[in-house]
């Protein structure tokens, strides 16, 4: 039963109320399991906003857009009261307060955020998206011929997670001589350690384990670092029809871009355009193959590929969470959170609320009011957010017009032990086509 409460108390801590519900949240089996819908209803429904581990926890759609739209809800963890009080005592290191100084435009508030997201834009604009179109459609449908004479596609490995990697590294402009090698790089969670500040606030699921997160944290950003600084070097003596031209050459206002500030962003444009495509495409193919009939639908009505790629986004989102800070003792749901309280918006359970969306476990693509919240909303919405929507409707037409009668190898599959629900592997056997007669 949800705990009853007066105006503007503090949530309720989950760990003194339903010990073994906190011991599943906080020790990471959410990430990796292969349904975690019904645990975010009895959440919603019981617990809409909980004190879990020192961090506010929302999980009903109002309350998770009301705190996407906010103001008053950092994206900065330097802002909140644990860093403070950590940095106070000494406890954090020079090299991550040096790494929080020399983040993305992701995690600064206005009036710096404005003015960095507004250069970005002149560089990121949706026609140097839609010049891609053709770029995308000839890799997803080569990967699907290659697959479809073997009869069988192992899609993470083969589409869902080289199919972002190419697209990004023609969006900024990667030498084709260095594609290799940026497609070497292993696929840990790049979300959760490219930038020190997502790491910290992320590592609050999963404390044992954030040593070794932060030594894999600091090692991929300083490459990712080391290598955009080389790139953005080659491109002032080489200027292209690429993102890190367009972004050395970006004005507004008087102002330009620092070439720290364009090396922060090709970090984030790399690694959240990549990890937010992974799992879009990943979740989709796999929703599409559990349902047959929405599969057969958008066969025969390609059309629907925007409507189908909108209603994976609310079934099983990318990102499951984000997190904020709050600048100011704010109510919420009836709760009161205090000034420097991380705040974790359940983005995955907000958008099957069936206080918002009729029959919100139905996955049917047909759905025409379907306000999701995947990409965020408000200021800090995905930049990248129409260049991971294209990726997914190409692919999930090209699938469903070329797959015949294609056939999970595995149900459920294998998730990835990370902090985002992930797919480690989604493998499929394909029947071959009919020989003409």
């Amino acid at each position: 039963m949800m705990p009853t409460f007066t105006t503007a108390q503090a949530p309720p801590a989950l760990a003194d109320i339903d010990p073994e519900l906190h011991h599943v949240l906080t020790g990471g089996e959410i990430a990796s399991t292969a349904d975690p819908y019904p645990l975010y209803r009895t959440l919603r429904r019981d617990y809409p906003v909980a004190d879990i581990s020192g961090a506010v926890w929302v999980f009903r759609y109002d309350d998770v857009a009301t705190v996407l739209h906010n103001p008053q809800m950092s994206t900065d963890d330097r802002n909140s009261a644990a860093h403070q009080a950590q940095q106070a005592q000494g406890a954090l290191s020079a090299p991550y307060l040096a790494q929080l100084d020399d983040q993305s435009f992701l995690h600064r508030d206005p009036p710096e955020h404005t003015r960095l997201r507004k250069l970005v834009a002149k560089g990121f604009t949706p026609r140097r998206v839609d010049a891609l179109r053709g770029f995308i459609q000839h890799f997803v449908t080569d990967v699907l011929d290659e697959a479809t004479r073997r009869g069988r596609l192992d899609f993470v490995d083969e589409l869902a997670y080289p199919l972002p990697i190419a697209v990004i590294c023609e969006l900024i402009g990667i030498p084709e001589t260095d594609r290799a090698f940026v497609a070497s790089w292993p696929r840990t969670q790049l979300c959760c350690s490219f930038e020190s500040g997502s790491l910290k606030a992320a590592a609050e699921l999963d404390q044992a384990g954030e040593g070794a997160r932060q030594v894999e944290a600091d090692r991929i950003q300083q490459q990712l670092r080391d290598y955009f600084a080389w790139l953005i070097d080659h491109r002032r003596e080489n200027p292209g029809n690429d993102l890190v031209s367009a972004l050395l050459a970006a004005e507004a206002d008087g102002g330009q871009l620092s070439i720290e500030e364009i090396n922060a962003t090709l970090r984030l444009l790399f690694v959240a355009g990549y990890e937010n495509a992974v799992n879009l495409l990943g979740h989709g193919t796999l929703a599409l193959l559990r349902h047959p009939d929405q599969w057969a639908a958008l066969r025969e009505n390609p059309a629907l590929a925007a409507s189908a790629v909108d209603e994976v986004l609310r079934y099983d989102a990318p990102f499951q969470f984000t997190r904020r800070v709050a600048l100011a003792d704010l109510d919420l749901g009836g709760y009161r959170i205090g000034r420097g309280q991380h705040v974790l918006v359940w983005i995955a359970a907000a958008n099957r609320d069936p206080a918002r969306f009729a029959d919100p476990d139905t996955f049917d693509i047909h759905r025409s009011d379907n306000r999701n919240l995947a990409f965020g909303s408000g200021m800090h919405a995905c930049l990248g957010g129409p260049l991971a929507r294209m990726q997914a409707e190409i692919t999930f037409v090209v699938l469903t017009q070329r797959l015949d009668n294609p056939r999970l190898d595995a149900d459920p599959p294998r998730y990835r032990p990370d902090v985002f629900r992930s797919l480690e592997a989604l493998p499929i056997s394909i029947s071959h086509p009919p020989a003409a007669a």
